[in-house]
């Protein structure tokens, strides 16, 4: 018999792991993992806009009398990106 077949007088079996994380339902603990993700992503990706923020101001006012600064929008955009994907995984985890 086939391991996607069921053998009569068995209870269903739970659809697999992959499928309830696609259809954002899952048990307490893959919950509780999306959310400690989410609010690490949140995080992190607060410290990365921060530090391309923190760059960008530093080397803007030290070519304040002229000279060459750095828009470090790579980091910030990197930033935004983490936390929108952190909030996202919160979202799902709580429902």
């Amino acid at each position: 018999m086939s391991q996607y077949q069921q053998q009569p007088g068995t209870p269903p079996e739970e659809p697999p792991v992959y499928a309830q994380a696609q259809s954002g339902t899952g048990t307490a603990a893959q919950r509780q993992m999306w959310e400690t993700k989410g609010k690490r992503g949140i995080g992190f990706g607060a410290v990365w806009a921060v530090a391309g923020l923190l760059i960008t101001l530093i080397t803007l006012s030290n070519a304040q009398g002229g000279g060459v600064y750095i828009v470090a929008w790579g980091p910030m955009l990197y930033g935004v990106y983490r936390i929108v994907s952190g909030a996202m995984l919160l979202k799902k985890a709580r429902g």
